[in-house]
């Protein structure tokens, strides 16, 4: 029993982070249609941006540096690769993005090199003990962080004018065009929301193991796989689909193998694209043009 909410538990933070990867996607595609393959890199560029600030600003205002870091690095990354592209389709947008990664990860390794960086927890003190299992204090951080990002942006989609507009964007661009939506300023907003949410949540977890140049793109593969049990489409299922990718991780390395537990994830990858690439809502997700 103990070992069954350990393993819980850890998902629980783990899973946090893949959901904020997953949802870093779904904004964007819900907005643009794309898949953005740079969202662990950029994810990495906002933990080092927090890694930087924590040298002089106490950890919370660091996650917050590193929140600013990741949506500046999405914007960016848009604004310079993707908008010149916006008449070449989607799919040239996409593998542009699998470029974009490489080079946010070349520049991180000229800086940062490659050994692993961490800075001072929120809370300091030991793991809090949960029924027989443990959890460090960070790690609720975590948790906490990822369901105020859900919630926040949650609520911007349904209740401010300009959640509405992107979601208008998302059903169909052209018409909210042709109503006078920026469609520029709208696919910004996006991309700062998604590099925003990714940065802060994997920020968070750095005080409590460490993070590397190379982590993102492992990162965002789980990501990927959170945003299809998501359907691409809803926020929620994608933060649920992160748990279930931490555990199903979590369960593999205990039960098989550490060194197969990646294996076990493409496996997983290819059964659901093949057999549920709706993930997990009840119908298939459209293509937006």
């Amino acid at each position: 029993m103990e070992v069954a909410l350990q393993l819980v538990l850890s998902a629980l933070a783990v899973g946090a982070i893949y959901g904020s990867m997953g949802i870093g996607y779904v904004v964007i595609h819900r907005m643009t249609g794309m898949v953005n393959f740079a969202q662990g890199d950029i994810a990495v560029a906002g933990a080092f941006g927090a890694v930087v600030a924590s040298a002089v600003l106490p950890p919370l205002a660091a996650i917050g540096v590193g929140a600013l870091t990741g949506a500046v690095a999405s914007v960016l990354m848009y604004h310079l690769a993707i908008f010149p592209l916006r008449k070449q389709g989607l799919l040239v947008q996409t593998i542009v993005t699998l470029g974009v990664g490489i080079v946010i990860r070349s520049i991180l390794q000229l800086i940062f090199g490659t050994g692993p960086r961490q800075f001072d927890p929120i809370t300091a003190g030991g793991p809090v003990n949960v029924f027989g299992a443990s959890l460090p204090q960070q790690a609720f951080w975590v948790i906490g962080i990822a369901l105020i990002a859900y919630v926040a942006l949650a609520l911007f989609f349904e209740r401010t004018l300009t959640g509405k507009a992107l979601s208008a964007c998302a059903v169909n661009s052209y018409a909210a065009g042709v109503v006078g939506i920026n469609l520029t300023f709208m696919a910004t907003v996006a991309f700062a929301l998604s590099g925003a949410v990714a940065g802060a949540v994997l920020a968070t977890q750095v005080p409590t193991s460490f993070i590397t140049v190379g982590a993102g793109f492992a990162l965002g593969l789980k990501g990927f796989i959170a945003a299809i049990l998501g359907g691409f489409d809803k926020i929620g299922l994608t933060l649920a689909g992160g748990f279930l990718i931490a555990l199903v991780e979590n369960v593999a390395s205990r039960s098989i193998s550490t060194a197969h537990s990646e294996t076990i994830l493409f496996v997983l990858l290819i059964a659901l694209l093949i057999l549920r690439p709706q993930g997990l809502t009840r119908k298939l997700v459209v293509e937006r043009v």
